[in-house]
């Protein structure tokens, strides 16, 4: 597994990561086909050089475009020479959502790991998807369709109490109610 081989870098210089995007979504919710992956790393400045040199013998990576999202705690992306498959790493920013993104992840084993792998929970991939629901002026039927997908299958063991309170922080209060119904529907 592509992905493996950038956590097992990762690991190896001691930065923490979480999976998110579609990955995430398909484990606890309905699984789809994606060519990509999105993954949050926390700010990793004294390793920069160090992670740069062990990707590029694998993966296209501009080392520019890594200092830079490290600067601007945005993202940056390693693509996979052998097989193109992108990986957006996006840099943990100073949020509390981001924080609690991180101390409330969860180790799954996914069946190409050898090792169980860190997931943003179940909660905040509701949260993170319908962030980028509302970012695409709420068109994004693939976004709402991964929503909808974990809200049905971990129904009975999501805490809806953090769901409403971080929904209502990141104004997500209205899209987090319509995709709730929707979900019971």
């Amino acid at each position: 597994m592509v992905l493996q081989k950038l956590i097992d870098v990762l690991d190896s210089l001691n930065i923490a990561y979480v999976i998110g995007g579609s990955m995430a979504s398909s484990a606890y919710g309905v699984p789809r086909f994606t060519q990509d992956a999105d993954i949050t790393v926390e700010p990793f400045r004294s390793s920069a050089d160090k992670l740069f040199e062990a990707l590029k013998q694998d993966f296209y990576i501009s080392k520019a475009a890594m200092y830079q999202a490290l600067q601007a705690k945005s993202s940056f992306n390693a693509i996979h020479l052998a097989t193109a498959f992108k990986i957006d790493i996006f840099v943990q920013s100073d949020t509390e959502f981001q924080s609690q993104m991180f101390a409330r992840s969860k180790k799954l084993h996914v069946s190409s790991s050898a090792k169980p792998l860190s997931f943003v929970s179940p909660e905040d991939i509701i949260l993170l998807k319908l962030d980028w629901y509302k970012r695409s002026d709420c068109t994004s039927e693939r976004q709402w369709s991964d929503i909808l997908g974990v809200l049905t299958a971990q129904a009975s063991t999501l805490d809806f109490e953090y769901l409403k309170t971080w929904a209502a922080k990141l104004t997500l209060n209205d899209l987090l109610k319509k995709a709730i119904h929707e979900s019971k529907t």
